[in-house]
C-alpha cells in the first residue's frame, strides 16, 4: 500500500462564555473561541470529504484552550465508572501543557481538606465549595496531569494544550452561580475527596531534542525541537517558531497528524507531539 500523506484536519471550534481571543489570533477562526479541537475523529480532513475517524482509529482528542473566565468545578470519570454509570465506552483522563499564563493565573486542583461524599455535595449545592478548593499557579511550560476523579477548575488567563481520551464526558460540581446543569450524583460518587499531591510533571530527556512530558496508559506527550524525524501515528502541534512537513508550512498553533513511517518535520522551533499509549480505549 502507498504510504499515507500527513493529514491536516479542520478544527472543531467551541464558543463557551469563558473563551478569549488568543485562538483567533492563531488563525483558528474569528471572535471569542474557548476550544479548538485540533485532532478529533469527527474533524474533516482537508482535501478529503471523509472525517478523520474514517481514515484512522486515533484514540485521542487534542485541543487548544483559551480561558478568560473561570470554567466550572468539574470531575471526569475513569473507564469503569463511565461504563457503569452512563454506559460510555471509556472515561476521560487528560493532561495539560501550559502555553501561556498571565500573572496570577490559577487552576483549582483537588481539595484543600478532606470531605465526605455528603459534605462535598452539600458544599457544592451551597457554594461553600469555593473555600475548599486547592489552587495552583502555573507558568508557561508547566505540565499537569489530570487523572479521572480529580476535582478541577481552570481559571482565566491561560492558554493550554490539552490531550485526553476522546470523549466529552464532564460532570459539574459547581458553576460559580451561572445556572448551568450540575451532575452532583455522578460527580460526588467518582470524585477524589482528599488533598492531592502536586500534579506538576518534570520533563524527562530521552534523546537530543526530545523531552517526555507525560507517559500514561492512554497517551504519551513529548516536547520536540525542530527539525525532527517522527514515526507516527501522532499529532504534532507547533508551539514556538515554525515548521514544515511535505511542503506545508506550519505556523505557531498549527497541528498535523503524522502517519506511520518516518516523516521529516523541518523548520526551527518547538512542537508538542501526542500519540496513543499502550492501552488507549
Amino acid at each position: 500500500m502507498p504510504r499515507l500523506p500527513s493529514l491536516h484536519l479542520v478544527p472543531h471550534l467551541t464558543r463557551p462564555p469563558w473563551g478569549g481571543d488568543r485562538l483567533a489570533a492563531l488563525g483558528k477562526g474569528q471572535g471569542v473561541i474557548g476550544e479548538s479541537w485540533e485532532v478529533w475523529r469527527e474533524n474533516r480532513v482537508r482535501g478529503d470529504a471523509r472525517p478523520f475517524g474514517a481514515i484512522a482509529d486515533f484514540p485521542l482528542l487534542v485541543k487548544l484552550l483559551d480561558t478568560q473566565a473561570l470554567l466550572s468545578v468539574q470531575v471526569h470519570p475513569g473507564d469503569v465508572e463511565a461504563r457503569q454509570r452512563v454506559g460510555a465506552p471509556h472515561g476521560k483522563a487528560e493532561a495539560w501543557v501550559v502555553l501561556h499564563a498571565t500573572p496570577g493565573a490559577r487552576i483549582a486542583y483537588g481539595l484543600a481538606r478532606p470531605l465526605t461524599a455528603q459534605q462535598l455535595r452539600e458544599r457544592a449545592e451551597s457554594g461553600e465549595i469555593e473555600a475548599d478548593l486547592a489552587w495552583l499557579y502555573p507558568r508557561a511550560g508547566d505540565v499537569i496531569e489530570v487523572p479521572p476523579g480529580t476535582i478541577h477548575a481552570i481559571g482565566p488567563g491561560l492558554l493550554l494544550y490539552e490531550v485526553q481520551q476522546p470523549i466529552d464526558l464532564t460532570w459539574r460540581l459547581y458553576d460559580w452561580g451561572r445556572g448551568r446543569e450540575l451532575h452532583l450524583d455522578h460527580a460526588c460518587a467518582v470524585a477524589r475527596r482528599d488533598p492531592l499531591p502536586s500534579p506538576f510533571r518534570k520533563p524527562l530527556r530521552i534523546a537530543p531534542g526530545i523531552e517526555r512530558l507525560v507517559e500514561s496508559p492512554h497517551f504519551v506527550v513529548e516536547r520536540v525541537t525542530l527539525p525532527a524525524v517522527r514515526h507516527g501515528w501522532e499529532a504534532l502541534t507547533v508551539i514556538e517558531g515554525a515548521g514544515e512537513v511535505e511542503g506545508e508550512a506550519l505556523a505557531v498553533g498549527a497541528t498535523v497528524v503524522l502517519p506511520p513511517g518516518p516523516t521529516t518535520v523541518s523548520g526551527v522551533g518547538v512542537a508538542l507531539v501526542s500519540r496513543p499509549g499502550t492501552s488507549s480505549a
